[in-house]
């Protein structure tokens, strides 16, 4: 939780045109999505020699791949000869360690992205396959997350590279983890307002009453003690409603609310475990850590009006093999809380397009969407 809390006045908000406008759009692309490190997924997603993933940001595909001898290499999905995609699907299994583009089969060694050969009948005196080659992406593997990076000068900094950070998420091994489930789903509104979706709660009794029944104090428009202002006069009163957390008797974000004997009993020994941490890491990707297992929720933009959002519901290896745990628990009660937030995003989205106002407004309770916005303008 950032230091200061709520506004102590109303906020313009960006301006509305910045949610449909495609100048706009193409700057915070190259200013950040080209700049900055974003996440591409857990790295037991590629749990097998030669099996790959692809992503996309804007016009940008990008390649991951983990090759024979069990490395992970990234490359732009862009063949070297006349710009072809190298792989059309989201995820596969290469036939061997060599990446054939679909188009005229020139093929590339895929430990190195090296051009093995073209399909000409004699290659030009002067064709040099060194400078043919696949371009590589500035890739980082921290902890069993997978980021890459298109900007190759880029140096990989934790704390830079989240703005709310958790140590707990140390002591996890996250890396162990395995990958239990994936779901995807394309919204149309802007990536930005997914993540103000995401940073307050104001809608929280209005569209997520399950959730707000989960965690008390979202039910009060909430997401922290301080967000209320006489908070002082309730800091010794236990009532969740008031200091956050889960409602007794709640051990983890599902639709029951059990964790089905999987408590982690790092967290559990934490003092102040609410049940939940949040880690942010701007442009994409937020992290919720449960007793039980970690959701990581990737936001990518599509268009200026279409934002791809990716979940991924990560495990320990021993919760995941035991027969008696029902992972749709959680992972349903997560869909539910997400289909909602989607169906608000786009309904924000369609009523951007309003030529009388330039901006909207920022009540006290969003503090992190303001923090969120100084952020985007200092990048761009």
């Amino acid at each position: 939780m950032s230091e200061g809390y709520i506004l102590k006045q109303a906020e313009k908000s960006l301006p509305l045109k910045w949610y449909y406008d495609q100048s706009q759009f193409d700057l915070e692309v190259s200013k950040i999505w080209a700049n900055d490190w974003f996440y591409v997924t857990h790295e037991s997603a590629l749990n097998e020699p030669l099996s790959f993933v692809t992503v996309e940001v804007s016009k940008y595909n990008i390649l991951l791949l983990k090759d024979r001898d069990g490395n992970i290499n990234s490359y732009y999905n862009t063949c070297s000869h006349r710009g072809s995609v190298l792989q059309k699907d989201s995820s596969g299994k290469l036939k061997s360690n060599l990446l054939v583009c679909p188009y005229h089969q020139w093929s590339y060694n895929a430990s190195n992205g090296d051009l093995v050969r073209t399909t000409s009948i004699n290659d030009p005196k002067d064709f040099d396959k060194e400078s043919n080659c696949l371009t590589k992406v500035n890739l980082k593997i921290w902890n069993g997350l997978i980021f890459v990076n298109l900007n190759k000068k880029a140096v990989w900094d934790a704390e830079s590279v989240f703005v709310d950070y958790s140590a707990a998420f140390l002591k996890l091994n996250v890396s162990d983890y395995k990958l239990g489930h994936t779901w995807k789903k394309n919204i149309q509104c802007n990536w930005k307002i997914f993540w103000e979706n995401y940073s307050e709660c104001l809608h929280c009794p209005n569209l997520h009453p399950e959730l707000s029944d989960l965690v008390p104090i979202y039910g009060r428009r909430l997401v922290d003690i301080k967000d209320d202002p006489d908070w002082e006069k309730l800091i010794e009163n236990p009532d969740p409603k008031f200091q956050g957390g889960m409602r007794e008797g709640v051990q983890t974000w599902s639709m029951d609310g059990s964790a089905q004997g999987h408590k982690d009993q790092y967290l559990e020994s934490m003092n102040d475990f609410p049940g939940y941490i949040y880690m942010t890491s701007w442009p994409s990707v937020f992290i919720a850590i449960f007793t039980d297992h970690i959701r990581m929720v990737r936001i990518l933009p599509i268009s200026n009006d279409e934002t791809e959002i990716t979940a991924e519901w990560l495990f320990r290896e021993a919760t995941l093999n035991d027969p008696n745990y029902d992972k749709n628990n959680v992972i349903d009660f997560a869909v539910m809380v997400m289909k909602q937030d989607g169906d608000a995003c786009e309904l924000n989205q369609k009523g951007v397009y309003n030529p009388a106002r330039e901006t909207g407004t920022l009540m006290p309770e969003e503090y992190e969407i303001k923090r969120f916005h100084d952020w985007l303008k200092s990048k761009i």
